[in-house]
């Protein structure tokens, strides 16, 4: 990391410790005090309307960061790789000088040039939904329905440019239908570059867990070395990291805001990581977990309206139908998608489509013509001839794996539960009411 960017951290690491140790004491968390100051921070971003309704999630959120320290995931190198993206990135609007930008990034090419043409770089488009550390439940839910429902729109032919352009929050690329500028692939956060490896050009990715939130990523094109045009916008975000002014000439008013921006950056990206790892139940459940859950709590996800358990089949003729019957009959639903791309293969132009999955009726137009007799569809002039396998489920579901988002999410909500309460166990917790009876007095509100 260069001596400059090394310098100005540590001065905002010193300065973000200086604020924290000034003002009262609103709360402490395993011996360690928060001040006043830092409360109201983040009491400000947040949709609270009282400082006491938003003192629960605000704790919660300081004891994942103090477990998380504890156990290190700040010394894990995936960690530091993603705090210096994202610090860049912070960094860009305090320290950059926007009319030295051209002339400095051309030097910065030429310097670097050859180096550049031995890496392998990659462009991408991804949707992205971004959620706030202390999303609710609920709020989560919502935005994975969505991107499933995306997800399900591209899969049936949609376009990835306008869906992106529609529902991505990356104001930076969205409205260039979420196309990302080139870049090393190593220089993705670490579940973009999982996902990566696994996906074929131009194939599209199912909807995805990040630290920031929900994405699904395209790959575009992928090459040796880059032009001096193609690495502009890289070389821009280096200077982000490598601003031209100095911490000195930073007023007393951007330092404070700066130190609590890096502070936060760090901290919500600890929790997040934690949080991650026990949202996904690290190993901690089974199929058998899910089933006895749903057992105990089935009445909690009774339906209003009948549902399908099965797949719509799309192909060539009544013919091609009876081959695909024969061969997905002797198979649990979970497995159709795969045995029929093995039974129709690779080609240019696919024999057959199949959309499995619970449907509720009126969220999909064959179901609901072929199974619930109302509505009417306009087959695919490719592949005309349209059928049905599967069940109806009149009286609500009948495994967790027709429910199974619900279960998991309902599941790993007890789990986390639990787990917080272990925390708050772990490092005691102290509230000072008379400081926190003073928030609202702060211009808080």
């Amino acid at each position: 990391m260069p001596r400059r960017v090394v310098g100005i951290l540590s001065l905002l690491l010193v300065f973000a410790f200086k604020m924290r140790a000034q003002g009262e004491v609103v709360l402490s968390i395993g011996g360690e005090p928060v001040k006043r100051t830092e409360f109201e921070y983040y009491f400000r971003k947040s949709h609270k309307h009282t400082p006491d309704s938003f003192l629960s999630s605000f704790i919660n959120y300081k004891l994942k960061v103090h477990y998380a320290h504890d156990t290190g995931i700040d010394t894990l190198s995936a960690f530091r790789r993603q705090m210096a993206w994202y610090r860049g990135k912070l960094l860009k609007k305090y320290l950059v000088d926007a009319e030295k930008e051209e002339q400095t990034v051309r030097q910065l090419y030429l310097r670097s040039e050859q180096r550049l043409q031995v890496n392998d770089w990659i462009r991408i488009a991804h949707i992205s939904k971004y959620l706030p550390q202390n999303v609710g439940r609920q709020d989560e839910l919502r935005v994975l329905q969505q991107m499933d429902s995306v997800y399900a729109a591209l899969q049936g032919g949609a376009d990835f440019s306008a869906l992106a352009c529609r529902y991505s929050d990356d104001t930076t690329c969205k409205n260039m239908g979420g196309l990302l500028p080139w870049m090393p692939v190593n220089k993705n956060m670490q579940e973009w570059i999982d996902k990566l490896a696994s996906l074929e050009k131009n194939k599209i990715s199912a909807p995805f867990y990040s630290p920031m939130g929900i994405h699904i990523i395209k790959w575009i094109d992928r090459k040796p070395g880059i032009s001096f045009e193609e690495k502009r916008e890289q070389l821009l975000n280096y200077l982000e990291k490598n601003g031209n002014r100095t911490w000195q000439e930073l007023s007393a008013g951007q330092r404070e805001r700066l130190a609590f921006q890096v502070q936060e950056l760090h901290d919500g990206l600890l929790a997040a990581c934690l949080s991650q790892k026990y949202q996904s139940g690290d190993g901690t459940w089974q199929e058998s977990d899910l089933e006895h859950f749903f057992k105990q709590h089935k009445s909690d996800y009774s339906w209003d309206l009948p549902h399908y358990r099965g797949a719509v089949i799309h192909c060539k003729d009544k013919k091609m139908a009876s081959a695909i019957k024969k061969q997905l009959k002797r198979k649990p639903v979970s497995q159709w998608e795969d045995v029929l791309h093995r039974l129709i293969g690779n080609a240019s132009f696919p024999k057959a489509r199949i959309e499995t999955g619970v449907f509720q009726i009126g969220t999909n137009r064959y179901i609901d013509k072929l199974v619930f007799k109302c509505g009417d569809f306009q087959p695919d002039p490719a592949l005309p001839y349209v059928f049905v396998m599967g069940k109806k489920l009149k009286k609500g579901p009948e495994s967790y794996e027709d429910v199974k988002d619900a279960v998991i999410k309902d599941y790993q909500a007890v789990y986390q539960d639990a787990w917080l309460k272990d925390l708050k166990r772990k490092y005691k917790v102290e509230i000072n009411q008379e400081v926190l009876k003073t928030v609202n007095n702060n211009g808080s509100n």
